[in-house]
Parts: C-alpha cells; sequence; structure tokens
C-alpha cells in the first residue's frame, strides 16, 4: 500500500494513494529483499530513504505460549520505504506498518504541519521501546540466574539470541538517529528547516535508546563471561577428581606391576602371607592418599 504526505496550505495530509496515481519517475521504491538497514539516498533533487523495523513482538497465536517475544529471535523484520520530494512525501509501505498508525489513531494524521506528521511516524517506530528494553533486561536476569542450574537447556540458543536481537536493536536506532540527522539537513520546498528542529528531541530519545542498549550488550557479554567461567570451574572440578583417582592408583598400578614380575627367586612368591601382605599394603597407600588429601584440602 501506499501513502502520500502532501502540503494543503499550511498544513499537511496523509492520505493512500494507489500504484497507479504514483509518479513514473518515484514508482520505484527500495523493495524489501533491498533493505538491509535503515539507510537514506540521494536521488538526483530527492531523498529516499529506507527502514528495516526489527520485529519487536510476535503476535500471540491461539492455544500457543509466546516463548521469545523480542524481535521476533532477531531475525523477523517490517519494511518502509519513502521519497521525499518537493510535491510530497511518498510512503511505500510493505508490511503495513504505516497503516496500521493511520487506522489506530487516524485523527492524527491531517490538519497538521507535514513536518510535524513525519516526526510522528518517526515517533511510532519507538512508541514502546523502553517496555521492549524492560523485557529485554527480564530476560537477561532470567538467563543470569540459570547459570548456576546444571540442567539449564538451551541456555546457548537463548543467549546467541538475545545476543542477537539486542546487537539488531542497538544497530536499528544508531541508524535511524543517523536517517533523523539527515532529514533535518534536507533542503527542499516541502519542509521547513525551522519547523524541522522538531527532530531533535527524537535525535535525543533515539541517541538514548542507544546508549540503554550499549548497556545491555555489555550486560549480556557478563552473562556470558560468568557462563564461561562456570564451565571452568566444573572443568576444574572434574580434573580434580580425576586426577585424586589418577593419584590414588598410580602406586596401586606399581604395585601390580612390581608382584606381577614371574622371577622365580621373588622373595614373597612362596610366603603364607604374601597375597594378605600386598591387600594391606594397597589399603594403607589408599587410605594415607585419602588423608593427605584431606589435610591439604583438596576435595
Amino acid at each position: 500500500m501506499y501513502f502520500l504526505l502532501e502540503r494543503k496550505g499550511q498544513m499537511g495530509a496523509l492520505s493512500p494513494v494507489k500504484e497507479e496515481e504514483l509518479p513514473k519517475e518515484i514508482r520505484l521504491f527500495p523493495q524489501p529483499a533491498e533493505i538491509h538497514g535503515c539507510m537514506a539516498s540521494r536521488q538526483g533533487k530527492n531523498l529516499c530513504c529506507a527502514i528495516q523495523l526489527p520485529v519487536q513482538e510476535k503476535k500471540k497465536e491461539k492455544q500457543h505460549k509466546q516463548t521469545v517475544p523480542i524481535l521476533g529471535q532477531g531475525h523477523t523484520f517490517l519494511y518502509l520505504s519513502f521519497l521525499v520530494t518537493d510535491t510530497g512525501v511518498w510512503f511505500a509501505d510493505f508490511d503495513g506498518l504505516l497503516s496500521a498508525m493511520v487506522e489506530k489513531t487516524p485523527g492524527e494524521w491531517e490538519d497538521r504541519p507535514p513536518e510535524i506528521l513525519l516526526y510522528r511516524i518517526f515517533c511510532k517506530l519507538v512508541e514502546n521501546d523502553m517496555r521492549v528494553l524492560d523485557t529485554i533486561y527480564k530476560q537477561l536476569a532470567t538467563l543470569e540466574s540459570e547459570i548456576p542450574r546444571e540442567n539449564a537447556r538451551f541456555f546457548l540458543q537463548k543467549m546467541y539470541t538475545m545476543k542477537h536481537s539486542i546487537y539488531q536493536l542497538f544497530r536499528f536506532y544508531h541508524q535511524l538517529t543517523e536517517m533523523a540527522e539527515d532529514l533535518m539537513e534536507w533542503d527542499n520546498a516541502l519542509l521547513d528547516q525551522d519547523r524541522m528542529t522538531c527532530f531533535e528531541k527524537f535525535i535525543i530519545r533515539t541517541k538514548r535508546l542507544s546508549d540503554d542498549m550499549e548497556i545491555m550488550r555489555e550486560y549480556a557479554m557478563e552473562i556470558w563471561e560468568i557462563y564461561q567461567s562456570q564451565i571452568s570451574i566444573r572443568q576444574n572440578d572434574i580434573m580434580k577428581v580425576l586426577t585424586i583417582v589418577t593419584t590414588i592408583f598410580l602406586p596401586l598400578s606399581l604395585l601390580a606391576g612390581w608382584y606381577g614380575m614371574n622371577f622365580e627367586y621373588m622373595p614373597e612368591i612362596s610366603w603364607k602371607y604374601g597375597y594378605v601382605f600386598v591387600i594391606g599394603v594397597a589399603l594403607f597407600i589408599v587410605i594415607t592418599s585419602l588423608v593427605i588429601f584431606r589435610k591439604k584440602r583438596y576435595w
């Protein structure tokens, strides 16, 4: 679906348009397969912008619980392209993002300057992001609490999903900030530079969100380092047990090898208590080793 944001007198209006009503020179919008982030590029006298919006919450299906609500597990996006010209801002709404905004709040898209309407569209893109950040923090805290448990299944998969999702959000806010700055600097007959200063508030917000996501990235890295430390501790415990067992049985192996030699004149070969004596020596070695390990606090 396509929309046009145009100026009518001193005010602006956002209205849907049909594909056949688009001017020939602006029909070639960037398609979703060509969009790999939020970017703005100059096309002659026009400014072409493309937005790749990470899906912040997957819709709940009936009789199915929502497992990972953030960003569609880091791989799902919504796409929106628009072209800023001297006559208006032409939108290509590929995934119904702009249509949902208009249907949800129909009275907000008329009788306002076009700069304010464009500013409102950008604000809608990050409207609920503080709630998203709070959800990300809670999920990271949950992952952190699962680290000490040996039966923490799929921890690596969850951690990878969260790290990838956090990176997508960080990248989205950073690119959205640059796009807003490009719009503020763009000079054409439609957008008034004095009124475009309203985007300064949006830039401050996206920079703050970007900083918050940087903190989340550091928190995720701390959790990952804690997890690696836990793995190292478990490996050290396993190696300690193996070392103790090896240390105890090494002299027993020496004893068995020593008395396993078939020499004719071995001293204990014909001794009545030789077998019991060897058993006693073996028990003495085991008990002495355990006592030494206990005093050294090896176990």
